[in-house]
């Protein structure tokens, strides 16, 4: 699949929702793309953040969505959970506050609005109940009806509207899923 993801963020599709990493993913695969690949899954280590600052990588999980039934493009999107652990290595809920909420994702405009998203969410769902997290909370701007959309699909309740100022001053909306029954 590292082709189409290649030619997704050579069409100008980032995973990042927040700062366009395309220019970097792309000199890091024609450098080395198995390095890269691994680095998808590799745990530690630092990232970037909008601002320029290096800050600690938390656990996570990042997922490439592919559409089967459309295999002159298959890539449609990604998927990311994050999460922090204890000492002891368990789970814990909280975030650092750069971190807006456990869960991001981006779908190619091409592919908006088909269920990619839905369904994607719903199989990260899965995998942070085997992670051990009780809830999730996941947050969208508040003018994107559609991501709200998915978060409610897949059990997300309101909880509030707030204003990151790391981010700037548009607001957002957090939704918490309950991952216990």
């Amino acid at each position: 699949m590292l082709p189409a993801y290649v030619h997704a963020l050579e069409a100008g599709w980032s995973p990042n929702t927040v700062r366009n990493v395309a220019p970097e993913q792309l000199a890091a695969i024609a450098s080395d793309a198995d390095a890269f690949i691994a680095g998808l899954t590799t745990r530690g280590g630092t990232i970037r953040l909008h601002d320029g600052c290096e800050v600690a990588r938390l656990p996570d999980m990042i997922r490439w969505i592919i559409a089967a039934d459309r295999p002159e493009r298959p890539f449609v999107g990604s998927i990311n959970l994050r999460w922090q652990e204890d000492a002891a290595g368990r789970p814990v809920t909280e975030l650092p506050s750069h971190v807006l909420g456990h869960v991001g994702y981006t779908i190619l405009p091409e592919h908006a609005g088909r269920g990619y998203a839905s369904a994607a969410l719903a199989a990260v769902l899965v995998e942070a109940r085997i992670v051990g997290l009780p809830f999730l909370t996941i947050t969208c701007d508040a003018g994107n009806a559609a991501s709200r959309r998915v978060i409610e699909k897949n059990g997300g309740r309101f909880v509030e509207r707030f204003v990151a100022p790391f981010y700037g001053p548009g607001e957002r909306l957090m939704y918490r899923i309950e991952l216990q029954s």
